[in-house]
């Protein structure tokens, strides 16, 4: 069962893996049905708006989605203030109001998804941050849900702080990369989206939520891995643990020594035996007779238990954690 170093073959599988991602299911979606996921771990009212062609359809449409969102009957005027139907990259905006008849005043996050194909390069330019290459942007699709996350993680501020936009990028950056499960990053020869993203923004919180997102892919990975060799291989794995989420300073090996290779000893006695670690997951996953990449179907936040309120809660936890709040 060696293991053979194929590096030529790995444009041809990132071109493959990338065009497998476009799918009647985009990440858009995903990303907007994840912020139901949010609404239930923290009690945040968040309405997702549609655009319309008109401001007055834009209006009276945003009018019926925050009345059935809230249960409250109040914006059937309210909702003039709002602008930015014709904004590419969407938008979110906390708004406090007061239903009829009361004198309680309550609040709801009024967001509105990115254009589906907002140019990825237009984002940059806001954060200042453009890349040489437009391949080295990440896809549209990828952009778009990332603002939704974005956007849905600013629906939890309370003032606009420079903490408040460091939690949002790294709470998007991070939600991403655990809703995409980009693989390209393991070899270490390339960025996936969520760390392509990470580096636009130029927050630092952002660069160490990708950082978190790929440790617990190459830990998912090759716990994956070891599961395949040991049940279908008779292999005896030692996985070695890392908790260091530096994944770019990560030195990959080249090859997997003769004898760590699960192959059984020439004698036919004993078992095939390896030692996974972060170095070498990689040809394991990529390597000529490897097990493929990913090794088994990757599903939405798989890591964490899939896209639930549970997994809204942990990744609000980190980027709170990683922003300083």
């Amino acid at each position: 069962m060696r293991k053979l170093l194929a590096a030529t073959c790995l444009s041809l599988i990132f071109a493959l893996s990338s065009a497998a991602s476009s799918r009647a299911d985009t990440y858009l979606d995903r990303a907007v049905a994840f912020v139901a996921k949010i609404e239930q771990a923290t009690g945040m009212k968040i309405a997702v708006l549609e655009r319309r062609n008109t401001s007055e359809e834009f209006w009276a449409r945003s009018a019926a989605i925050l009345c059935d969102k809230t249960g409250d009957a109040w914006c059937d005027t309210d909702v003039m203030f709002m602008t930015s139907n014709t904004e590419p990259s969407g938008q979110s905006q906390i708004i406090q109001y007061t239903p009829k008849g009361t004198a309680t005043t309550k609040i709801v996050c009024a967001l509105i998804p990115p254009m589906p194909d907002i140019d990825p390069s237009f984002v940059g330019e806001a954060y200042g941050t453009m890349y040489q290459n437009p391949e080295q942007y990440p896809g549209r699709d990828e952009m778009a849900a990332w603002l939704v996350l974005y956007h849905a993680a600013h629906c939890l501020d309370n003032t606009a702080t420079a903490n408040a936009e460091a939690r949002a990028t790294s709470f998007a950056t991070l939600g991403l990369g655990l809703m995409q499960g980009g693989h390209g990053f393991v070899p270490g020869l390339h960025r996936v989206a969520a760390r392509r993203i990470a580096v636009m923004t130029n927050i630092d919180a952002a660069y160490w939520a990708a950082g978190t997102a790929e440790r617990i892919l190459l830990d998912y990975w090759k716990n994956d891995v070891a599961y395949i060799l040991r049940s279908k291989f008779g292999c005896s794995v030692t996985l070695v643990a890392n908790s260091s989420i530096d994944i770019e300073r990560i030195r990959r090996d080249s090859q997997i020594p003769m004898g760590e290779d699960c192959s059984v000893p020439a004698s036919g006695a004993g078992t095939g035996r390896t030692t996974l670690t972060d170095a070498n997951l990689w040809i394991w996953m990529y390597g000529e007779g490897g097990l493929g990449a990913p090794p088994s179907t990757y599903s939405q936040f798989a890591p964490i238990g899939g896209p639930t309120a549970s997994a809204a809660k942990y990744i609000l936890d980190t980027a709170n954690a990683l922003s300083g709040n």
